[in-house]
């Protein structure tokens, strides 16, 4: 037998390569699609193990995190690689920080779950957001004035060009909103194995954003016979309202294919946002860390303003909630979601001369 189909042998029985293998449920769009080649891995021997197949077989390696910011394409080549690796190891600890370390194919919601059981706190207003702990970096996930970078110390992995092993400080991250170098220099050549996050013993609840500043205060204002202190706040609640309110404004990819906030908010100058301002005084615009010359607008309120929310074209439909999510019903395809994408784009760009930006990326 030669050395290739010795190691044929040894991989299928150590790790099962499935060929032509349907995607469809692996993605929150339920998009149709068939990889080529797919593999689960549960150890650093078995990626290892992976890598070695791929280059004796001439595959192009692709990860997959959890689906739920990436637009299936109808077929995936070469050998699509996702992490079931879970594991949690505490790193470091001292009087008001704890650091652990994060297996990047643990479910993200779950992580925010056990960080708050462990008492290490900050990531409390990320709960319910879909994904894996390994994707949560290349987005730089955020909600409710809070983003994953300010609370990531490194993020370990290997770039898939060279093989090599690589550690990057979340200074060389270069996060910014929902972006990071792993979105630009290393696209689709970095497969992020764990995640280190140095979260605080101190709880400091984030309230600041609507709607959970008026959770907050309704709250407070019950306790009006003690101090009126956030000190009452826990992480515990934090978590609760944002599940709440996240229930609330999206739709279970489980019952309704979507992938959550499907566009991004557009950064503009802050002398266009001043001409808008003065045509449209209830424009949603918010202030940029750092930079004092640009602005945030809300995609949603800009779509909403178009008539889409609640609006379908073919099999798709913005969201009746949110205007800003894109769902798709039963049967729907790649092109009814660039469809209505484009049409989406096209009427927000001429009523308001924004170019509105998709959050997920093609998978392909």
């Amino acid at each position: 037998m030669s050395t290739v189909s010795n190691f044929q042998t040894q991989i299928h029985s150590q790790i099962q390569v499935k060929a032509n293998f349907d995607l469809s449920s692996f993605n929150t769009l339920s998009l149709p699609c068939i990889a080529e080649n797919f593999a689960r891995f549960n150890s650093m021997s078995e990626l290892l193990l992976l890598l070695k197949y791929a280059k004796t077989k001439q595959l192009k390696v692709k990860v997959l995190g959890g689906g739920s910011n990436m637009i299936m394409q109808p077929s995936v080549s070469g050998l699509v690689v996702q992490s079931a690796m879970q594991g949690i190891e505490k790193l470091s600890e001292d009087d008001t920080t704890i650091t652990y370390a994060v297996g990047a194919g643990l479910n993200w919601h779950q992580w925010v779950l056990k960080s708050i059981e462990l008492g290490a706190y900050g990531l409390e207003s990320l709960a319910l957001i879909p994904g894996t702990v390994g994707a949560c970096p290349i987005q730089n996930i955020g909600a409710y004035g809070v983003e994953v970078g300010q609370i990531i110390e490194e993020v370990r992995g290997l770039q898939l060009s060279s093989g090599q092993w690589m550690t990057f400080s979340a200074a060389q991250c270069d996060f910014s909103y929902r972006d990071s170098i792993f979105k630009k220099q290393f696209k689709n050549n970095f497969l992020i194995t764990q995640v280190i996050f140095k979260l605080s013993k101190v709880f400091k609840p984030q309230v600041s954003y609507a709607p959970l500043n008026t959770m907050a205060e309704q709250f407070l204002a019950a306790h009006d016979d003690e101090p009126l202190d956030q000190k009452f706040l826990t992480a515990k609640q934090i978590a609760g309202w944002v599940i709440e309110v996240r229930n609330s404004k999206l739709p279970d990819p489980s019952k309704i294919p979507n992938a959550g906030s499907f566009f991004t908010n557009p950064i503009i100058p802050k002398s266009q946002a001043d001409e808008l301002l003065t045509q449209f005084p209830n424009l949603p615009a918010y202030s940029v860390a750092n930079k004092d010359s640009v602005l945030k607008i809300a995609a949603g309120w800009l779509i909403d303003q178009c008539g889409w929310k609640g609006k379908s074209l073919g099999l798709a439909k913005m969201h009746d909630q949110q205007a800003l999510v894109l769902t798709l019903k039963s049967g729907a395809s790649q092109q009814d979601l660039m469809n209505i994408q484009q049409a989406v784009q096209a009427d927000v760009k001429s009523k308001f001369g924004i170019q509105l930006q998709p959050e997920p990326q093609p998978f392909n």
